[in-house]
């Protein structure tokens, strides 16, 4: 056990993460990523488990400082401990065909790059039961610690796929037998008053611009979240847990 150590890491292949929820959500869910452990001294007793793995598996862990722990994770809310991780491979089609059995919720967001929102999005996702959500974009940088630790351990329990086009998504949506929602802040149905399917996918676009006319195509049904009206949208974090919400309340009477 060391004092310091080098941070460098193969941002290709790893990353760091920090918050206490997101690295213990990672070692129970999957250990064998863990490539390296920074801690700070208080944080010793809670993560003996973790320590413990390090020393059976030779992966170096090192005891620091609050403040040698902020560089090292480059945030301020790190909890007092941060990890280098392995990136998750993307999500084979053998795993999608498990994922595609039986009645389930889908998101697809449309360049919901913050990633505070998508964070939170994926918090809401794990606790709801989403099964897989399709990130539409270009830039696809999720992986990284700011998300990790606003998701506090949701990034583990939800499948995420990165879709880089509209064919893509078809192809994908159409395998997966969903039907596809979109939502609008002034027409379509009234959310509490539509049954939503039991193979549901809802389109979230991003804060500010909203979904594109060509995910709008893309919808078999128009959804709008019903209130006062005296704002002209929520946060999209926010409706999306309502959407993801008023599902699961439907099929888990």
């Amino acid at each position: 056990m060391t004092k310091k150590a080098p941070v460098a890491i193969d941002p290709s292949l790893e990353m760091k993460i920090h918050g206490l929820n997101a690295c213990m959500a990672l070692f129970k869910g999957r250990p064998s990523a863990l490539v390296r452990l920074y801690l700070a001294e208080k944080r010793l007793k809670l993560l003996t488990d973790v320590v413990k793995h390090c020393v059976e598996r030779k992966l170096a862990y090192h005891v620091v400082t609050d403040e040698e722990l902020e560089k090292v994770s480059e945030a301020s809310h790190h909890e007092g401990v941060c990890m280098v991780i392995r990136r998750k491979k993307r999500v084979s089609e053998t795993e999608l065909k498990e994922l595609a059995k039986g009645p389930g919720q889908w998101l697809a967001l449309e360049e919901v790059e913050n990633p505070h929102n998508l964070g939170a999005i994926v918090r809401s996702a794990a606790h709801f039961g989403v099964k897989g959500i399709l990130l539409m974009g270009k830039k696809q940088n999720w992986q990284n610690g700011a998300f990790y630790r606003t998701a506090e351990g949701g990034a583990e329990s939800v499948a995420i796929v990165a879709v880089e086009n509209w064919v893509e998504f078809k192809e994908l949506t159409t395998k997966l037998n969903l039907t596809i929602m979109a939502t609008s802040s002034h027409d379509g149905d009234k959310l509490y008053e539509s049954i939503l399917p039991e193979r549901s996918l809802f389109m979230i676009g991003a804060e500010g611009r909203g979904l594109s006319t060509e995910a709008f195509k893309k919808a078999e049904v128009l959804l709008q979240i019903p209130g006062t009206g005296e704002v002209e949208s929520l946060n999209v974090s926010t409706a999306t847990a309502l959407l993801i919400g008023e599902w699961y309340r439907q099929h888990h009477k």
